[in-house]
């Protein structure tokens, strides 16, 4: 069995032992985050099965993933980068609303829908490291002189998300911050960009404050259209929704106890995963035993970590562990392992795409950060998600596994000639 292992599955096996503990505790969760699916579903264990299937063939992607050339990933990653773009521009006229955001595009015949946006930050994660690197140990030039084509690559996307999902558009734009701080961009320039970046989040802000009140407000659970993002206030409909959100993330950070303690339609979501978290105690209540799954909107979603703590208990740190433990080893690797600049841009973008979506998830679950919808990588409910997340595991350990298959004399040769094994851009 061990020999099997070694043969067929390469790379960082610290990595690898993460990403199937994180599979199997997910099965096991969804398969009581998804009641309220179960109820209304066909058959009873339609949700868990499903879900599992999505883990299977997740999987199945990552393995095929990582036996791939980084050289082909990397030269295809532009063209890549263009056609997510056009889908994403393409959402909101053919795409599907549903919880008053119009993010999924069906997919004819199988009738399976995906978010276009979730494969926009993975192209937009691996052009940008293209684009970085292709100024690195150049004679000629040096990391500032691709500013703007940077910018370019990380604004476009940006702005098209921003319509439909603000916090993927901030997280896109902080993961490609960091990207570019790795890849040495003066601290003058970066300074400019963090001042012009924190400058519009604060006229947004304001901007939003300022929005009026809807007098006849929709219940957005309940929406669910095709292509009429237009019929609902243009490109800035979800302009009131955030504000609700902050609103309530301050106001309920900053309200005083109350005895008669009451959960309003305003605050069900936040209040219900509060509970959760306090039913947990120290043991929870054990896997299958939770009470708020029945009453949390979005259980198996955005608010599974309420759940997982509810259950479990302390024991929910596992999944808090699990995600330090792949964020440490994807940071051996960069520091130790990574034969060029690109391949460690790579891996720092997919690695703190994954640990900071993760930690977002879990922080709303606690009350911690406003509600925004990132759900939690590999365990929230979601098609998309868990396939893109498994190809972010799966080209972290195709780069794992090119650098190990590099004989020291190799690497030697390689760091001579200029740190590079991908091809020129």
């Amino acid at each position: 069995m061990m020999d099997f292992l070694r043969t067929y599955f390469k790379g960082d096996r610290v990595i690898w032992a993460v990403y199937a503990s994180m599979i199997v505790m997910s099965s096991m969760i969804m398969y009581s985050a998804s009641s309220s699916l179960a109820i209304k579903a066909d058959h009873f264990y339609e949700p868990v099965w499903s879900h599992t299937l999505f883990l299977i063939a997740g999987a199945v992607v990552a393995f095929l993933v990582h036996r791939m050339s980084l050289r082909v990933i990397l030269s295809l990653s532009p063209l890549l980068y263009l056609i997510s773009l056009v889908l994403l521009i393409l959402t909101p006229f053919i795409g599907r609303t549903v919880n008053g955001a119009t993010r999924w595009i069906s997919i004819p015949v199988v009738g399976i829908l995906f978010q276009p946006s979730e494969l926009v930050k993975l192209f937009t994660i691996l052009f940008l490291a293209r684009l970085l690197a292709q100024y690195q140990n150049s004679k000629d030039s040096t990391p500032d002189d691709g500013w703007w084509k940077y910018l370019l690559c990380l604004i476009i996307p940006s702005v098209i998300i921003a319509t439909e999902n603000l916090s993927t558009c901030l997280l896109l734009l902080l993961i490609g911050l960091l990207m570019m701080m790795y890849a040495r961009l003066s601290w003058k320039l970066l300074g400019k960009m963090i001042g012009v970046g924190v400058l519009f989040v604060g006229l947004g802000l304001a901007a939003l404050m300022l929005v009026p009140e809807d007098p006849q407000p929709q219940n957005e659970e309940a929406v669910e259209q095709v292509g009429n993002a237009g019929k609902r206030g243009g490109i800035f409909h979800r302009a009131l929704t955030w504000k609700h959100r902050i609103q309530s993330y301050t106001e309920g950070a900053s309200s005083e106890y109350d005895e008669n303690y009451r959960i309003t339609d305003k605050s069900l979501q936040e209040d219900r995963a509060k509970i959760a978290v306090a039913n947990g105690k120290w043991g929870g209540l054990g896997i299958g035993n939770s009470i708020q799954r029945d009453y949390l909107p979005l259980a198996y979603a955005d608010f599974i970590f309420a759940i997982i703590v509810e259950e479990l208990g302390l024991w929910s740190l596992l999944v808090v562990v699990a995600y330090l433990i792949f964020m440490y080893r994807c940071g051996v690797l960069v520091k130790s392992h990574c034969n060029s600049i690109t391949q460690s841009l790579v891996v720092l973008g997919l690695s703190s795409m994954i640990m900071i979506q993760a930690y977002i998830s879990i922080f709303i679950s606690l009350g911690l950060f406003p509600v925004s919808g990132q759900p939690l990588p590999l365990y929230s409910r979601g098609g998309t998600s868990i396939l893109i997340t498994s190809l972010y595991f799966g080209i972290i350990l195709c780069v794992s596994r090119t650098s190990t298959e590099q004989t020291p004399d190799k690497k030697r040769e390689l760091a001579k000639n200029g740190n590079s094994t991908e091809p020129s851009v």
